[in-house]
């Protein structure tokens, strides 16, 4: 088939695709008038394919609801061994880029150019795929109504200063909820982002359980699994009292964040479990295993930035202050959220004693320098 727009081929996981040949830029990508490919999306799939490799049943059908070129939805056949496969893309051109794509990699899938939410409405699946170019919001509850206990459910979002607190009005418009501009934005993006989905679930008598969650190259993501209704979901508010540390408060609080899903980011059953496979990359490599790393810690993190400013203070090397803390009987590690950001279950007080012990000798009386 002849195609309006130069190709070139790329591997990607276990996949050969055809991609369009233009020119790329670092950030989260420029649509243009061709099916969208972004390679620094490859990290998302690569993770997600493990995920979806270690799940706890068949997967029958899957539908990737907003396929582009096709890279995940053949991902999920070639890596976790999905076996009916469902490609959908609103543009003619995507669907036939995707159908070559197909026949290239010798996998059995349909592809169709359908309005997403009508298609979610026709088709029982074991998991759907979310991953716009944008914000997933237009077809979250079409995909929750669809979507029967115990299936799951992916969701990528890239519109992070949304949801990172750079534009809160338009996070106010798009998922009910206040952001925050910090450096837990990332995180409180992703909490964001679970809690709108836990409200429209709750709403339909379902409840939402998240399997694996995280940032990274200009998109937030996580996947889901669909449960029966909680009893009390854990959503709420969030006030920021001190670096790293958020404590529940009312919504009518002039600062308060939220509302926020406080519940556990990752399955730690599934997490566990998850060890790379022949098809993921370096940077999914190490994503993975900082996930694992904080994964069962709580909810929020502190940087050594943060505490380096509240204590005018030079910050310590970040794999001594985590050891620290350890040696001190806490639990912590590093997380992905932030390069300088540990999460630990150490009381606030522990954290400014293990800081200020391995300060340099001159800014512990606060003449050094504060970087």
């Amino acid at each position: 088939m002849d195609f309006p727009y130069p190709l070139h081929e790329v591997r990607e996981g276990a996949a050969r695709l055809l991609v369009p040949d233009v020119p790329r830029r670092k950030g989260p990508g420029t649509k243009g008038p061709w099916p969208f490919y972004n390679p620094t999306m490859a990290v998302n799939r690569d993770l997600s394919a493990l995920v979806l490799g270690a799940w706890d049943r068949p997967l029958r059908t899957v539908l990737d609801g907003l396929a582009a070129t096709g890279a995940w939805g053949i991902r999920m056949a070639l890596e976790a061994g999905a076996q009916r496969i469902v490609l959908n893309d609103w543009s003619r051109g995507a669907a036939d880029l995707a159908r070559e794509n197909v026949r290239r990699n010798r996998i059995d899938a349909r592809v169709v150019s359908e309005p997403l939410p009508k298609l979610l409405g026709s088709m029982e699946t074991d998991f759907v795929d979310i991953d716009p170019f944008g914000p997933p919001t237009p077809f979250l509850d079409s995909a929750l109504k669809g979507a029967r206990r115990g299936c799951g459910l992916g969701i990528t979002a890239t519109d992070t200063a949304v949801l990172g607190g750079t534009y809160p009005a338009a996070c106010a418009r798009r998922y009910g909820a206040r952001p925050l501009r910090c450096d837990q934005g990332a995180e409180i993006g992703v909490r964001v982002l679970i809690g709108y989905c836990a409200r429209l679930a709750s709403e339909q008598g379902k409840g939402i359980e998240p399997m694996i969650s995280f940032a990274a190259a200009h998109f937030y993501r996580t996947i889901l699994t669909v449960r029966d209704r909680y009893p009390v979901p854990p959503i709420g508010w969030v006030v920021r009292r001190s670096p790293g540390r958020f404590e529940p408060c009312e919504a009518s609080d002039s600062e308060s964040v939220g509302p926020l899903w406080l519940g556990p980011l990752q399955s730690g059953s599934l997490v566990s479990r998850l060890a790379p496979s022949p098809w993921t990359g370096p940077e999914g490599i190490r994503l993975l295993f900082t996930i694992q790393g904080e994964t069962g810690l709580p909810a929020f993190f502190v940087t050594t930035d943060e505490l380096a400013s509240d204590l005018a203070a030079a910050a310590p090397k970040l794999d001594r202050f985590v050891e620290d803390l350890r040696e001190i009987g806490h639990r912590a590690a590093r997380t992905h959220f932030h390069p300088r950001g540990v999460r630990t279950d150490a009381p606030y007080a522990d954290i400014v004693r293990v800081f200020r012990s391995r300060m340099p000798s001159g800014s512990r009386d606060g003449s050094g320098p504060a970087n």
